[in-house]
């Protein structure tokens, strides 16, 4: 993706998750939240990215670079956090598509589409939503009355007429780095949570009759976990869909309830799954091969 970086914005504490364990760094099966979506993002931008983590992340991430890595060593918000990309993307005259570190089931796909409309709309921002029919919890997508976006309202934030609004921000954005780093000096943090909020730009460039564009995504693509129940959430349908994957090109799985098959595990038509099966890491499984009943199969040797 030329002219286009990735901004994962990772340096939350995820207190709801109640561990020391910071929430990115919270295992789906054999990879982190974080690690899973670095995947993602790596196919679309190979080396085009940036991490902004806490402290505490960096030292779990021995194997990124460190031009691959902005520290935010106070958590003051995502505004915040996208600021301290400054220095780094100085003489950078590009696009940025940030996205929070705890969204393992977006695909590459999607980012790609994400990224051609922001280009070919030539957005200042193009701004990535979509429906929930609960959305408490979420910042809602205001509009006006022709459908154009106004702002984000955060739900802490939020009037009882707004948190009706079932269209919600997901926390990913294309923007034009340079008309983005011009506002995000007129941030303020007067607000409930007292921190500098990513998305009172969109109210910023609105004001200023900036172009803002929208994209509309599959709910399921863009979940992300801030507590325990929800993590267990992600685990399920990420099993779902590689098992879907793995029947639909002929593998016989018995029970897809009761077996887990990691996303990197490569397996060919005609083999049989019996239940409680658990296959990770980097395998090949070859044609007619068959895995018994309570099985766990892991290249890892730690």
């Amino acid at each position: 993706m030329n002219d286009f970086k990735a901004i994962i914005l990772a340096a939350g504490q995820g207190k709801r998750m109640k561990t020391d364990l910071p929430k990115v760094l919270h295992p789906l099966y054999e990879n982190t939240l974080l690690e899973f979506l670095l995947e993602t993002v790596k196919t679309v931008f190979e080396k085009e990215y940036i991490l902004v983590v806490s402290p505490k992340v960096r030292t779990y991430l021995n194997s990124i670079s460190e031009e691959n890595v902005v520290i935010q060593d106070v958590p003051l918000g995502t505004g915040d956090a996208v600021k301290r990309l400054e220095n780094w993307l100085d003489a950078y005259e590009g696009d940025v598509l940030i996205l929070p570190g705890d969204m393992p089931l977006i695909k590459s796909e999607t980012l790609i589409k994400i990224c051609n409309v922001h280009r070919e709309n030539n957005n200042i921002c193009t701004l990535v939503t979509t429906f929930l029919d609960n959305p408490c919890g979420y910042g809602r997508v205001v509009r006006d009355k022709n459908g154009e976006v106004l702002k984000i309202v955060e739900e802490k934030d939020a009037t009882e007429e707004e948190k009706k609004i079932k269209e919600i921000n997901t926390s990913v954005y294309a923007f034009k780095w340079r008309e983005l780093r011009e506002v995000l000096q007129l941030l303020k943090n007067d607000n409930a949570q007292g921190e500098f909020y990513l998305t009172d730009v969109i109210e910023i460039f609105n004001k200023r009759n900036l172009k803002i564009g929208t994209v509309v995504v599959d709910p399921v693509e863009v979940l992300g976990a801030n507590t325990q129940e929800e993590l267990s959430t992600l685990r399920k349908i990420l099993k779902e869909r590689i098992n879907k994957i793995n029947m639909n090109n002929g593998v016989i799985i018995i029970d897809p309830d009761t077996v887990i098959i990691g996303h990197k595990v490569s397996i060919e038509k005609d083999v049989i799954i019996q239940p409680e099966v658990f296959i990770l890491g980097n395998y090949v499984i070859k044609k007619n091969s068959y895995i018994g009943p309570l099985s766990y199969i892991n290249s890892k040797t730690e």
